[in-house]
């Protein structure tokens, strides 16, 4: 199907959903008007921040400008509001191509004090109105009631309802997976040059075509120990003068689609890397393949993730990096000092996206297991979810020293760990759609644009 097909499926899927969220929140009787954001000032400062529209009306059209607005009414053709400000400060255009255009009303405003006058005769005099977004001035000056604005029951609804994905948003996400692959290839062929973090990361921003703001996440570009920190945050320029090697890159970056979001993590070795690193590294790619191929609807998440650290257990004992048996290994938690994160997330407009804890639409939350604080999904999986797998291996010294003074030091064989800390960890990250019961690795074979 082609893109403005499968936009206008969403769109009836889109109005499906929220009539039935509407309904189960005991709001059956209001239209919705949705709210991208505000844009917000750096504090003591005249100059803005980076601004991301909200997931909720990036669902219904992809203009990432902040004051813009949809209404929402059962059974006509939604409104965009698009608030074009008459501006010779800043370029103000708003791309509307047609294959989403077409299945709006556009009602052009140049600022929000308009939007009162062009509301009301879109509305029938007993209509009511719900206000979702971060405007709470902007609902209040429409008369919206205070119980009508973000109203939690409804909200959670619309949040769970986001992880089954359309044939659209798939799409989507499988594009951004697509952008961001060409940046992982540059990225792969800078780091084997030679080249500091800095330029691997500016390699990744041109094969995407990409500007750091354009980007669903500020990228990861971790050489050699900067891999261990999860997070690791900082692009390092090494002068001419440093002659230390590339070793390890492990690089966590993706890209955007029409505000759907791609999180891809690849992990590249030098030839002459430790051996044992290099059996690491296959070693995690072999059993993230393990992983996804286990994936089916109904198994709860928090299952497939203590399946990964039981898989882990035998990869670090198989590799010598621990002694004993994988059991011994996985019941004394040993595998948490070397995987300490979650196995994956939600994936879409978000890229830890909504509801990821989520066991109902009424919000009720399963909490991880005390063992894996960290993981961010504790869902049953189904069809139509879109979600990363993500395990690895890390050299974290906090968290080694910490072993190293516990109950089960001896589980541990400290000098091949030792060996291995200057090339600070692994990560292997895929994004996986559940279609007809089968786990599809959308990083690995996106689909066709």
């Amino acid at each position: 199907m082609k893109t403005e097909e499968l936009f206008a499926e969403h769109l009836k899927c889109l109005v499906a959903e929220y009539s039935e969220a509407l309904q189960a929140a005991k709001l059956a009787e209001h239209n919705v008007l949705v709210h991208s954001g505000m844009s917000h000032d750096h504090y003591a400062d005249d100059h803005a921040m980076p601004f991301r529209a909200w997931g909720h009306y990036l669902r219904w059209l992809p203009v990432d400008r902040p004051d813009q607005l949809v209404l929402i009414r059962p059974g006509k053709t939604p409104v965009f509001f698009a608030v074009i400000p008459q501006d010779f400060w800043h370029d103000q255009h708003v791309d509307m191509p047609l294959w989403w255009a077409k299945e709006f009303e556009i009602v052009i405003l140049s600022d929000l004090s308009q939007l009162a006058r062009e509301l009301r005769p879109r509305l029938d005099t007993h209509e009511k109105l719900v206000f979702l977004g971060e405007g709470i001035a902007l609902a209040e000056s429409l008369d919206i009631a205070p119980q009508a604005i973000n109203p939690p029951r409804l909200l959670s609804q619309l949040d769970f309802r986001r992880a089954f994905k359309t044939a659209y948003e798939v799409h989507r996400v499988a594009n951004a997976n697509a952008l961001a692959l060409t940046g992982h290839q540059a990225a792969h062929d800078a780091f084997l040059d030679g080249s500091d973090e800095y330029d691997i990361h500016m390699a990744y921003l041109r094969a995407c075509r990409a500007l750091d703001q354009d980007l669903p996440y500020p990228s990861i570009v971790a050489v050699n120990e900067h891999a261990a920190t999860l997070h690791y945050q900082h692009k390092q320029r090494r002068s001419s003068a440093d002659q230390s090697h590339n070793r390890v890159l492990l690089i966590d970056a993706g890209c955007r689609s029409a505000g759907y979001c791609s999180d891809i993590t690849r992990t590249w070795v030098r030839p002459d890397c430790h051996p044992e690193f290099k059996a690491l590294l296959a070693g995690v790619q072999s059993l993230q393949r393990e992983v996804i191929e286990a994936i089916k609807p109904g198994m709860n998440y928090i299952d497939l993730h203590v399946h990964s650290h039981r898989l882990l257990a035998r990869l670090l004992v198989d590799t010598g990096v621990c002694i004993g048996t994988a059991e011994e290994v996985f019941e004394t938690g040993l595998t948490t000092t070397f995987l300490p994160h979650g196995l994956g997330h939600l994936l879409g407009l978000q890229v830890h996206d909504v509801g990821g804890r989520m066991t109902a639409p009424d919000g009720t939350i399963a909490t991880p297991p005390p063992q894996f604080p960290a993981l961010r999904t504790t869902r049953t999986i189904q069809n139509n979810m879109v979600f990363t797998i993500e395990p690895g291996v890390y050299f974290i010294p906090m968290l080694l020293d910490k072993a190293r003074a516990g109950d089960h030091v001896g589980l541990v064989q400290w000098k091949l760990v030792d060996e291995l800390l200057p090339y600070g960890g692994i990560r292997i990250e895929d994004n996986i759609w559940v279609n007809n019961g089968q786990p599809h690795n959308l990083t690995m074979r996106p689909l066709p644009d």
